[in-house]
């Protein structure tokens, strides 16, 4: 409590922005570990199965195991499939659809990331922001009372190491998860292209 007291008032900016980035960095964590699973192979395999065996509905449901966003997707394209032999006209109107229902997905996938980019950009800058008003603090002070009293020009000083520190050690893993979290998103993406396109030329096979 000291400490925050002595931060100065952009303290407070700088414990809002990391309480606000560590809420995210929770939430995602558990958004990405629980819904995109590196599992595509496998559904790919079971909706094979069930439509060489004309199980679509049964493809549909197995689609509703598999949380991520190829699964979600590739469910989006069994509801469009009427299980005729595919021309070019079916499978453009097929990949559309596909790309229809990943634009609807990507906003579940950077859901709050702007939080956490904001709370990298803004920190660091809080914490210069309260280094040099601190310096100024002191500066003031000391030309007010003197150089007699070291005190004065500390306790300016402090101000301004401690919103630096402090905006540095909320905006270093804020950075870091904000760039893993994006990896995590484009490997999503990647990975739904790749997924539906097998899909998709699984299914011109039939």
């Amino acid at each position: 409590m000291d400490i925050i007291k002595a931060g100065g008032p952009l303290m407070a900016v700088i414990i809002f922005l990391s309480v606000a980035g560590l809420s995210v960095i929770l939430e995602r964590g558990y958004y990405f570990f629980k819904n995109e699973k590196d599992n595509g192979e496998l559904l790919i395999n079971h909706l094979e199965k069930f439509i060489k065996n004309n199980e679509r509905e049964r493809a549909i449901k197995a689609c509703d195991c598999f949380k991520n966003t190829s699964a979600k997707v590739m469910k989006t394209i069994l509801i469009e499939y009427n299980g005729e032999k595919m021309n070019c006209c079916t499978y453009d109107y097929l990949e559309e659809k596909a790309r229809e229902c990943a634009l609807r997905e990507m906003p579940k996938l950077e859901k709050n990331m702007w939080i956490l980019a904001l709370a990298a950009n803004v920190t660091p800058l809080a914490g210069l922001l309260g280094t040099v008003t601190g310096m100024i603090g002191a500066f003031t002070a000391m030309s007010k009372h003197g150089a007699g009293d070291p005190t004065v020009l500390a306790f300016g000083i402090s101000q301004a190491l401690i919103t630096t520190a402090s905006g540095l050690i909320v905006a270093i893993p804020a950075l870091i998860f904000y760039n893993f979290y994006q990896k995590k998103i484009e490997k999503a993406l990647v990975d739904m292209e790749k997924n539906v396109v097998e899909f998709i030329n699984i299914l011109r096979k039939m």
